[in-house]
């Protein structure tokens, strides 16, 4: 069975799910049926980008290691709003290891670097911003041939050479080539937030020797962690599960643990008015009244205080089954929006056209004082709707990243999203909707 390129599934994706007379507000990535099917033998990262315009020289340079990180904290006192007061601690999470493909084989592997519209002075030019020395540069050039289908070129870089760049020039190189979804390595990279490797691979399940091939192959991007030469490890580790392994580590991602302190003399009401809302005050009343009265942690996780389908979510991952074969796509995070306050998730959301017209129609903008339940539209200098969040509290969303299976329903912040999305929008617009019958 041929299996298609994320890349091209979400080129496609992108076409097909545009509102008509609207072209500016396009839904994240769909996954077509075809593709579902091959989940089942896809490992898939679970970030997946659309491709853009490919322009030399827009890159910012990487920042050095290491860089500072909220994960370097346990816990940390959230601000206080009307919503209370919040104590947030940092977790990280990983698939299951039953959802980890035990092979990371794709329908083409390629170890192939394109260069769109690039010519050999550009391509010089570019790699010696990037940090490369003139022997290194000689090296990549004696493997340049042209692309006529790109008007550009194609180079096929030494292993040697790939493995011993320093991470700024990784990170200089790859995510200029991330631009162009040709490179879907680069464009796909794994993801992690965090200051250093440690914090990726520390106490994952992998061996010390498959460890030290990785870990010089990380590099950063802001404030997240990205690795991108899959193939060249595979090359070097032969052991399958320790290949699963390797892929359940690398598709951790970090999140955090949220608690509402309930002390003696907190505003329980304007606390239940807060977290209940969508006709669910006077359940949580009697809860919070109880942590009042606890004689010990006057603190409750604010999962217990979320409606059913975010409790039902969150930490969680898809789990795929026969009966997704007549779904139109996988969970995305437009399905995941606007079913927050659903007890039934609703599948005609999976639809992007249906998602966005009751986007338009059933909620109104705000521009501030936002709520539990506040949808958070992310859009990029075209305005293009790329991604969407729910909001709960502070600067705290949660969010769906991608319809990837192994890509978890998490509570995250609106600065890290951003990192996340960068290379799709540095600098998104923020848009934050609320239903019109609460």
């Amino acid at each position: 069975m041929s299996i298609p390129r994320k890349s091209e599934v979400a080129r496609s994706a992108k076409n097909a799910h545009t509102t008509p007379g609207a072209a500016r507000e396009t839904p994240i990535v769909a996954v077509s049926r075809a593709w579902l099917i091959a989940l089942t033998a896809l490992l898939i990262v679970p970030w997946l980008v659309a491709g853009g315009i490919y322009i030399w020289g827009s890159g910012e340079k990487a920042a050095p290691f290491p860089a500072p990180s909220e994960m370097d904290t346990p816990a940390e006192p959230g601000a206080a709003g009307p919503w209370g007061r919040l104590t947030v601690t940092p977790i990280i999470i990983s698939p299951p290891i039953e959802y980890v493909a035990a092979d990371w084989k794709r329908s083409e592997v390629s170890d192939e670097w394109h260069f769109p519209g690039v010519t050999t002075e550009m391509l010089e030019a570019f790699l010696l911003s990037s940090g490369m020395s003139r022997d290194e540069i000689a090296s990549v050039k004696s493997s340049a041939r042209s692309d006529p289908r790109t008007h550009g070129l194609i180079v096929t870089p030494h292993l040697e050479l790939v493995r011993k760049m320093n991470p700024e020039v990784r990170a200089h190189l790859y995510l200029q080539l991330g631009k162009s979804s040709l490179n879907f390595d680069q464009a796909d990279a794994f993801r992690f937030f965090g200051a250093s490797s440690d914090a990726w691979l520390t106490g994952s399940l992998i061996s010390q020797r498959t460890r030290q091939l990785v870990e010089p192959l990380i590099y950063r991007d802001g404030d997240y962690l990205l690795f991108a030469d899959a193939e060249l490890i595979r090359s070097q580790v032969r052991d399958i599960e320790e290949l699963r392994r390797l892929a359940k580590t690398l598709l951790r991602q970090a999140t955090m643990l949220v608690r509402l302190s309930v002390k003696e003399g907190s505003d329980v009401e304007r606390l239940a008015e807060y977290w209940g809302r969508g006709g669910r005050r006077t359940d949580l009343r009697p809860l919070l009244e109880s942590i009042v009265c606890a004689n010990q942690d006057q603190s409750i996780d604010i999962v217990h205080l979320l409606p059913t389908f975010a409790r039902n979510h969150l930490y969680r991952y898809p789990k795929i089954t026969t009966a997704d074969l007549d779904r139109p796509m996988l969970s995305n995070c437009l399905w995941t929006a606007l079913n927050f306050f659903r007890d039934q998730p609703e599948d005609r959301f999976l639809d992007g056209n249906v998602a966005l017209s009751s986007l338009k129609q059933d909620y109104y903008i705000v521009e501030s004082g936002f709520q539990l339940g506040d949808i958070v539209a992310f859009l990029d200098a075209g305005g293009n709707l790329f991604h969407v969040a729910v909001y709960l509290a502070a600067d705290l969303v949660f969010s769906k990243n991608g319809t990837s299976p192994v890509s978890p329903w998490a509570i995250t912040t609106i600065d890290r999203l951003k990192g996340f999305y960068r290379q799709r929008a540095a600098n998104p617009r923020l848009i934050y909707h609320r239903r019109k019958d609460f």
